[in-house]
């Protein structure tokens, strides 16, 4: 039985000094050596030859498995921990039914598209992310090194201070005084939220949440949708059947919502029941289109076909919603900008203006 990996498609992430990229680059060159006629071992010969660091370790582990008379795919149940489930299990299928060169260029294939849209939503969240911490650090620099030398002088003047100044008054007394431990107290205290929700008892919380807020739910449910169709779809056209492509998928997928979703229908696929019957009872998570489609598929046997166009779709969604994403963004973080920059201005310039005032009467 196949060593489950909580790894999936994602690309960017490194493990252990190896980045997704390089088991892509890994996948598409084999299968290029396989293609020109050379065998297996010698393919991994020259790809070991041509890596660096860890992942040349990795190549010669599994290049020495498969000399040693074992199969391809249980030298990289070996390497689990840079190969995801579904990979080995193409794998496997390709060994089995003599097509791996296939196999290998349609992992390839999905590697490659799961990088493109993994781009595509970094580079979507990188103006967002940089506006916010730039408003972050004005804010902390603010507090920390203006406040306290500018607003002590409020303090002697004869006048009755606004709110807003009084406010920023105490908040520059606050920093003045716990200024460090209130830098610490962010500090560890992010570094403990970000490991707290990383915790498997709290992920279905967390993935649930993420399905209902607002601005990125869509895009959530987007991605997901394409993962699976993505996924599914080339386990399938790789000559899994139904009920094991979805297990591996299952295993594949990220979002806990959507892998508890996804292995609930196993048993439904292994009673008789269609696929598209067991997805229409999870609405919130398959839209209707997703359902008739796949039960058009199932009924002219092109459920894979249907899969990949499915994954098209979403992909494109995806692609569509990140674009817009920005551009609704953009405007709330200049306002956001704006009040906070008015606040101080007017905090700071309102008890100016009163003592001039005074001072012309």
């Amino acid at each position: 039985m196949l060593k489950k990996t909580k790894k999936n498609w994602n690309i960017d992430i490194e493990i252990g000094g190896i980045k997704d990229v390089d088991i892509l680059l890994f996948t598409k060159h084999l299968a290029i050596t396989l293609k020109s006629g050379l065998t297996l071992v010698e393919g991994l010969e020259i790809l070991e030859d041509q890596a660096k660091g860890k992942m040349k370790k990795v190549i010669k582990q599994i290049l020495a498995t498969v000399s040693s008379g074992r199969s391809f795919h249980e030298a990289l149940i070996e390497q689990s921990k840079y190969f995801s489930s579904i990979y080995i299990n193409m794998v496997k299928s390709g060994e089995l039914s003599g097509t791996l060169e296939e196999n290998l260029k349609k992992i390839a294939k999905q590697l490659a598209k799961s990088y493109a849209l993994r781009k595509k939503i970094k580079s979507a969240m990188i103006y967002p992310i940089m506006i916010f911490i730039a408003v972050f650090g004005l804010g902390i620099s603010v507090a920390i090194f203006v406040l306290p030398k500018i607003l002590p002088l409020f303090k002697t003047l004869d006048v009755e201070l606004p709110l807003s100044t009084r406010g920023l008054i105490y908040v520059a007394e606050v920093f003045d005084q716990h200024g460090l431990a209130i830098f610490l107290g962010l500090l560890i205290g992010s570094m403990f939220l970000f490991w707290f929700l990383r915790l498997n008892f709290v992920k279905p919380l967390t993935h649930r949440i993420i399905l209902k807020m607002p601005l990125i739910k869509n895009i959530v449910r987007n991605i997901n949708l394409q993962r699976f169709n993505n996924t599914f779809g080339t386990l399938l056209d790789t000559g899994l059947p139904v009920n094991q492509s979805l297990k591996i998928t299952a295993d594949g997928t990220a979002n806990i919502v959507y892998k508890k979703a996804i292995h609930n229908l196993v048993p439904e696929i292994e009673a008789g029941n269609p696929l598209a019957g067991a997805i229409i009872k999870y609405p919130d998570l398959f839209p209707l289109i997703t359902a008739r489609m796949i039960g058009v598929g199932e009924k002219t046997g092109n459920l894979a076909q249907t899969l990949k166009y499915l994954s098209r779709f979403y992909e494109e969604a995806v692609d569509e919603a990140t674009k817009n994403l920005s551009t609704v963004l953009e405007p709330i973080l200049l306002i956001v900008i704006g009040i906070v920059v008015g606040t101080v201005a007017i905090s700071i310039l309102g008890p100016i203006y009163q003592i001039t005032g005074s001072l012309r009467h």
